[in-house]
């Protein structure tokens, strides 16, 4: 008699659900027009479906426990949200079936105007978020897309909301970085700054050396800001010259904000 699949060693079984299930994506598109608290909303739909796990995960209970984490580890959420005030979701989510297995996640609103970000408001459990490989931003609002020619205000705008948005980054960036030995990197791709489009990647791989070279163009790692200590003290403390525009300047990219 040939071997059932659950009499296989379990790391050979591992393998094999990773090559049946490959990589793949879905993309998941908020329901209706209001911009939800949390990355991964309940009330959204799937704008893509994928055949690859359905036959598999409904053999057994057993197989079902074994295969899930693989398909999810291997498929990255795509998250779509078209409002017109936007803001950053200060949860992972309200209860999405999906949530707790998600291991790469992209997030990104469309809006008209971006609202203020409030790190007080960030709800985080670091059982959530530190199990994750990857999390991308991306945030583009109309007010920034006329940033670079347009008035002072809108100039500002942009510079704050992207102030708002490295913060916002750092944030999962630590609580990432918490409970796991793999260094995450946080990347701003600048490809896409002239749209008004601001795009940040929080990964656990060295992205920036995979690229070409006219991508690697593009890709800026974003150190963790230097400290410096207090007379007296052993806390570290920033200097009034280590703010967030000052670690990433827009000068050395073609665009000068002068007021």
């Amino acid at each position: 008699m040939a071997p059932s699949l659950l009499d296989l060693p379990p790391e050979i079984r591992l393998q094999i659900y990773a090559f049946i299930f490959s990589s793949g994506k879905v993309v998941i598109e908020v329901e209706d027009d209001e911009n939800k608290p949390c990355l991964l909303p309940r009330r959204s739909v799937f704008q893509t479906q994928s055949s690859r796990s359905s036959q598999l995960l409904r053999v057994s209970k057993a197989i079902l426990a074994e295969a899930r984490p693989v398909l999810y580890a291997n498929t990255t959420f795509h998250v779509l949200n078209r409002v017109f005030a936007g803001k950053l979701p200060i949860a992972v989510s309200d209860g999405h079936a999906c949530a707790a297995h998600v291991k790469q996640l992209i997030w990104q609103v469309d809006c008209d105007i971006m609202k203020h970000f409030y790190p007080e408001d960030l709800r985080l459990d670091p059982e959530d978020v530190s199990r994750w490989s990857s999390l991308e931003l991306r945030c583009r609002a109309d007010t920034w897309r006329n940033s670079f020619l347009g008035e002072w205000c809108d100039r500002e705008a942009f510079i704050k909301g992207r102030e708002h948005m490295i913060a916002y980054a750092r944030v999962f960036q630590d609580v990432m970085n918490s409970r796991t030995g793999n260094k995450v990197n946080l990347i701003e791709n600048r490809s896409q700054l002239g749209r008004g489009r601001l795009i940040l990647r929080l990964t656990r791989d060295n992205l920036i050396h995979r690229q070409d070279s006219e991508a690697r163009k593009t890709l800026v790692l974003l150190l963790p800001y230097p400290l410096t200590k207090s007379r007296g003290s052993d806390v570290p403390m920033k200097t009034k010259r280590q703010t967030l525009i000052d670690a990433t300047p827009m000068a050395a990219h073609g665009t000068k904000f002068d007021k």
